[in-house]
């Protein structure tokens, strides 16, 4: 049995932490969720909602069951024990396990009707910011917040060096928000030091453990789709391919969680960011550093789209364009062999056909 205690608030060095002791084969440990002052009060103690969450998988993966000695959201509740750890218990090849908990409550979280979104100026992200800036999203569903969480993306498993990508990563998104009036949160936390596990298998309930402790800000927070809903699929190395699921799962009854643009293709999304001006700028897809390298499969994947709706000038400022050609030939040739397995590959193989595009002699 895995038992998590009340969350409490605590000062450190770097800003304020909500935190839960949680108890496992008689030993102690704390998870926390740390951002600055100025958003402590945002923290959202009174209910366990984003630790249960975050150790989710954690529990799942021993096979133990969960005690919550601390309020929480009744709906969470029933949807994790009726859905949620069973269908990712059986994804992974684990058995089901159960959450115990004395305080449910079905009240509402008073908050601040903040709209949130994670800003890592990638495809995904702009793509979703585009989305609820058009004409027919209503004016409550607009976004006033950008968030930027290290729960994972900057390195599986944590660490000061995941820390210290966390926190440079983290200057394109602020200064993007500064630039454009919106407010920015960043969520540091120790989760990944915790879960010890791949973070693409993990990602969506990482993030939302995040987004959960701040209960007291969003009324709703969009977490951008990586996979269009057609290729819904229940993949053992990818949660993104179920969010459409998971997100459902994971609202309370005060917070609404959405896989926004699950209704478009990657190629889609980049075709809207090709026309978004402020992208030229700040756009960053890349895996290997934060220069955009032009080389590696991110940069490939995106450049090569932009290409294919003539828009790589525009971008010139932002990615290393002869890294691009260089490889260009080469990636278009694994395009072409990967579009029957792989999704992306897939998506662009078929812009391709769609615009009669004209494949490199070495291609054919």
């Amino acid at each position: 049995m895995i038992k998590i205690y009340k969350p409490e608030l605590k000062r450190s060095s770097t800003g304020v932490r909500a935190q839960a002791i949680y108890e496992y084969n008689g030993s102690k440990n704390v998870l926390w969720y740390e951002v600055e002052e100025k958003y402590s009060d945002y923290l959202t103690i009174e209910r366990a909602d984003a630790f249960l969450v975050g150790l989710l998988f954690y529990a799942i993966k021993k096979g133990e069951d969960i005690e919550v000695h601390a309020p929480l959201s009744e709906r969470l509740f029933y949807t994790i024990n009726k859905y949620l750890a069973e269908l990712i218990a059986e994804v992974h090849g684990y058995k089901k396990i159960r959450v115990y908990c004395e305080e449910l409550t079905s009240d509402l979280v008073r908050n601040e009707g903040a709209v949130g979104m994670g800003l890592s100026c990638g495809i995904d992200s702009f793509a979703t910011l585009i989305d609820h800036l058009e004409d027919d999203c209503p004016k409550n569903y607009e976004v006033t917040h950008f968030t930027f969480f290290n729960v994972g993306s900057n390195g599986d498993v944590g660490g000061e060096g995941a820390r210290a990508l966390f926190a440079e990563r983290a200057k394109n998104a602020r200064a993007y928000s500064e630039e454009f009036g919106y407010k920015f949160i960043t969520v540091d936390s120790n989760i990944s030091e915790i879960l010890n596990s791949i973070y693409a298998s993990t990602h969506t309930i990482r993030s939302m453990s995040a987004v959960l402790v701040l209960q007291k800000l969003f009324k709703c927070y969009y977490y951008a789709s990586a996979y269009p809903i057609k290729d819904f699929k229940l993949r053992k190395n990818s949660m993104g391919s179920y969010d459409i699921f998971n997100l459902s799962m994971l609202s309370t009854e005060s917070l609404s969680l959405f896989s926004s643009c699950a209704n478009k293709t990657r190629v889609e999304k980049t075709k809207m960011v090709g026309n978004f001006r402020p992208a030229y700028k700040y756009l960053n897809v890349c895996v290997n550093d934060n220069n955009n390298c032009g080389r590696c499969p991110k940069c490939l994947r995106t450049l090569l789209t932009l290409e294919l709706f003539g828009k790589l000038k525009e971008f010139e400022s932002v990615f290393n364009l002869e890294a691009y050609e260089a490889n260009r030939n080469m990636y278009i040739n694994q395009v072409i062999a990967e579009h029957q397995s792989n999704v992306y590959s897939r998506e662009i193989f078929e812009e391709m056909k769609r615009q009669n595009f004209k494949f490199p002699s070495s291609s054919k």
